[in-house]
């Protein structure tokens, strides 16, 4: 996903030398640049998509050395697919029958990382990861609409100062196997609908209007 600034025209605003009027509108560039990409990744936090997501934005403005009057800002994202879902509002359906897993509070943590979360997409908790990191086996039990993946009682949930880590400490404790309820790791479920949080293009064309008037606050005759 990308945004582009166009330049004004350069005549209506101003006029002077060509040197002067290319280092205008590149440092008005850069400001928009900056402005745009900062005021999105706010909007990704404030949506509570965190600071990983928000971070994905990035802006470059052209030329990236020297000054031209045709100078661009350009904001753009790497993890498009997923601004993009937020954006819009849209609804994920599991492939081949399968479940979409989604991580309760009690899972401990959403994302892992280091070695020893090979196999997850992006670092997103699984089931298969789950098990392997805490050593604790999952039981599957079906409901009306999906189902739940469910830990013995042995399982204890982390102290909420470890909810937004992303790596395992042991969790198993010992205790007798008679009454033992379960919590819940993962709800099951066919498709999810991600509601739309994002507002991206009214956040880009309200910096494109800001466009001629950074321009002209860079201007030095």
């Amino acid at each position: 996903m990308r945004y582009a600034v166009e330049i004004p025209d350069i005549a209506e605003l101003m006029s002077g030398a060509e040197v002067q009027v290319a280092k205008s509108v590149t440092a008005g560039m850069r400001t928009v640049t900056n402005g745009l990409k900062m005021d999105l990744r706010g909007e990704v936090v404030a949506a509570g998509l965190g600071q990983r997501l928000a971070n994905t934005w990035r802006g470059q403005t052209f030329p990236t050395v020297g000054d031209s009057v045709e100078a661009a800002a350009y904001v753009s994202t790497n993890a498009s697919k997923l601004i993009d879902a937020f954006n819009r509002g849209v609804t994920i359906v599991a492939k081949g029958g399968k479940y979409l897993a989604i991580p309760t509070q009690d899972a401990g943590v959403r994302m892992v990382s280091g070695r020893r979360a090979k196999g997850s997409t992006g670092n997103t908790l699984t089931p298969a990861i789950w098990q392997r990191e805490t050593g604790v086996k999952l039981r599957f039990v079906p409901t009306k609409t999906g189902g739940v993946l469910v830990a013995d009682a042995f399982y204890r949930r982390q102290a909420k100062r470890y909810q937004g880590r992303k790596s395992f400490r042991t969790i198993k404790e010992a205790g007798p196997s008679s009454g033992r309820s379960f919590v819940v790791i993962f709800v099951l479920v066919r498709q999810a609908k991600l509601r739309k949080r994002l507002d991206i293009e009214t956040t880009a064309k309200a910096w494109a209007e800001r466009a001629p008037a950074a321009i002209a606050a860079n201007w030095m005759p």
